[in-house]
């Protein structure tokens, strides 16, 4: 039904709604009640938060984020139950780039209301047409977390091409120093050379980013 708004595709979502794509290991799903205690969880999710779902069941956002993180998701998901309406956003989570789109839980399938999160790897442009996407400020970085600031602003700008005198000029820097910025980066992250850096980038998504919401996702200095 092409002509029909994203929002309204489902009214309610449960675990068997998703059950042709549970192998897929980018699609990671949950299912919250409403003060967003975990009833339930796929084994894609798990495997990226380092468990199981039997672990994380009963665990809550503030359970396995920063304060800051949890209660900018708890923001943008609050809304669903209250209005019926799917919500979405794309966010930095693991260290790569996801579509989180969220739609009231099944009350069938747990016998309370709730969220049901559908969490998938998002390495092209925004998918959703005219739908409205939110965007998360607060990141978790993953195995960038290494990585300073201006060093994750260094790889955003070598990952989307420039040459280290682009950036210098980009930056404000000079070319000695972002290439310490880049040898600190190759240190840290064990590469060899920019193709490692560059293929490391686009497999997480991280390039279709846009640089200002690179900038904020890297220095928490941009949310306050």
């Amino acid at each position: 039904m092409p002509d029909e708004k994203p929002t309204r595709l489902f009214a309610t979502m449960s675990p068997a709604s998703i059950a042709p794509l549970a192998a897929d290991p980018d699609i990671c799903a949950v299912a919250r009640d409403r003060d967003m205690k975990m009833l339930w969880c796929n084994a894609a999710y798990a495997a990226n938060m380092g468990s199981t779902p039997e672990r994380l069941v009963g665990t809550t956002l503030y359970d396995t984020m920063t304060p800051e993180q949890a209660r900018e998701r708890i923001e943008l998901m609050r809304p669903v139950v209250e209005t019926g309406q799917m919500h979405a956003h794309q966010q930095l989570w693991v260290g790569k780039r996801w579509l989180t789109r969220v739609w009231p839980l099944d009350p069938n399938a747990f016998g309370a209301e709730g969220y049901f999160v559908l969490i998938t790897r998002l390495n092209d442009d925004l998918p959703l047409g005219g739908g409205e996407v939110h965007f998360a400020r607060t990141a978790d970085l993953g195995h960038l977390d290494i990585l300073t600031p201006r060093e994750l602003e260094v790889f955003y700008y070598l990952a989307a091409g420039m040459t280290a005198g682009d950036v210098a000029r980009a930056m404000f820097r000079s070319e000695k120093t972002i290439g310490r910025h880049v040898e600190n980066i190759h240190r840290k992250m064990g590469y060899t050379n920019r193709a490692q850096l560059v293929r490391d980038a686009v497999e997480s998504g991280l390039i279709h980013f846009t640089s200002d919401e690179w900038i904020t996702l890297i220095d928490p200095r941009q949310n306050h």
